[in-house]
């Protein structure tokens, strides 16, 4: 249980740990980051098989990562946006969102991270419960080889005493 819950403050960290921006960072276009992209993850999450649980939640988690990392820079405004004029000329600008866009902005980011959270809750669940039962499943098998072995051990013994017994009968004539 406290491993569960160390797991899921770190992850908790990593979701709202911000780093800030480093030069040279890679350009994320909405094809590959896009709120679909990461909403499909968050669904496949959610219906993933606990045996593929350890090989493929940490792909996952790191593009989420990406995503909410950059959607909080979107958020913040920290972009220039692009105004072409009638020469064509391009100028870049710093336009800041409005309070009421940051809010919705936010917010939708706020429900991204709900629903990352909750479904990776639903599938550390299924992962742990099918580690249990395969627990469970390999300690009824060591009882029943063990108490096989005892079986074999006592038989061995009774065996031996049995002749004994008989040998003690025989009276030489």
């Amino acid at each position: 249980m406290g491993r569960m819950i160390l797991a899921f403050l770190l992850m908790g960290y990593s979701l709202s740990s911000w780093s800030a921006p480093q030069n040279g960072t890679q350009a994320f276009n909405e094809e590959k980051f896009g709120v679909g992209k990461v909403k499909e993850n968050i669904v496949k999450i959610k219906t993933l098989k606990p045996e593929q649980y350890l090989s493929s939640i940490d792909s996952f988690r790191k593009s989420i990562d990406r995503f909410v990392r950059y959607k909080r820079r979107v958020c913040n405004g920290e972009f220039s946006s692009l105004v072409l004029e009638n020469d064509e000329t391009v100028k870049g600008q710093k336009e800041r969102l409005t309070e009421e866009e940051k809010v919705i902005c936010f917010r939708e980011l706020k429900s991204i991270q709900e629903e990352f959270i909750k479904n990776m809750f639903e599938a550390r669940v299924k992962y742990l419960d099918h580690l249990h039962q395969k627990q469970v499943l390999d300690l009824r098998n060591a009882k029943d080889e063990l108490l096989k072995s005892l079986d074999k051990t006592f038989r061995r013994v009774l065996l031996q005493a049995k002749k004994q017994r008989k040998r003690k009968r025989v009276t030489p004539l």
